[in-house]
């Protein structure tokens, strides 16, 4: 994945003071921290979100591995040919579930 360009500094900086806010009321008033938070906002969203795609693709390959491991289910999926209605023609033909498992 592609870093996004910011500052990091700045999104560290904006996570700390924040963080402080939440703890201390006159921190969170001050003029010039405010001025602070406003300027390094962007730098730490682009942060966070790069932070936030990478815990996803994580999670999403854990759960990947997971489903490797289990039984492959035992059924046919079946995709049948538009019949040429405007319904199926935007979203496609008929599909079928058929199991592959036969009585004796």
């Amino acid at each position: 994945m592609k870093t996004t360009n910011y500052n990091i500094w700045y999104a560290l900086l904006y996570e700390l003071l924040r963080a402080l806010g939440e703890q201390y009321n006159k921190v969170r008033s001050n003029r010039i921290v405010k001025m602070i938070l406003q300027y390094c906002h962007e730098d730490w969203v682009l942060w966070k979100v790069e932070n936030t795609l990478k815990s996803v693709d994580r999670d999403i390959q854990k759960i990947v591995e997971e489903w490797d491991k289990q039984e492959k289910p035992k059924y046919e999926l079946i995709e049948h040919e538009p019949d040429g209605s405007k319904a199926q023609e935007l979203l496609g033909g008929a599909m079928e579930i058929k199991s592959t498992w036969r009585r004796d």
